[in-house]
């Protein structure tokens, strides 16, 4: 994840410590993780992704796709057109694991540009996650 995050303070044109400041961490913070004596948080990891959304959280996390994302340099904003109401159909996801929630009646954007939904990812304040996936 340091490569990425080198990437990501270049693509922007700042400084660790501007990049720090611009997250919310110490700068002290971000010269330990990008020396490698502390590895980088997931609470961190929301924070980039927090500040900068146009970042792809699989392409950060993971090392997996583009930085931003596929195609698009910043996500698209869903407009009231493209939510799809849900509530009489069967669930589009099921929870990945045993203890989360199905989702009946949350609204999901339908991008206009021909993408589908293929993972959701919820993250909560105390850094665990849920993982949903498509039916079928």
């Amino acid at each position: 994840m340091i490569n990425r995050i080198n990437l990501i303070m270049r693509a922007k044109n700042i400084t660790a410590k501007q990049f720090a400041e611009e997250i919310g961490i110490q700068p002290s913070g971000m010269s330990h993780i990008l020396g490698g004596r502390n590895n980088p948080s997931l609470e961190f990891a929301m924070k980039v992704l927090r500040r900068y959304p146009e970042i792809d959280a699989n392409w950060l996390l993971l090392g997996r796709g583009a930085m931003y994302g596929g195609e698009a340099a910043a996500p698209q904003p869903v407009v009231e057109s493209q939510m799809v109401d849900m509530s009489d159909d069967a669930p589009l996801f099921e929870p990945a694991g045993d203890a989360a929630p199905l989702w009946n009646d949350m609204p999901v954007a339908a991008p206009a540009d021909g993408r589908r939904v293929v993972r959701m990812l919820l993250m909560y304040s105390d850094n665990t996650f849920s993982e949903y996936l498509p039916r079928g």
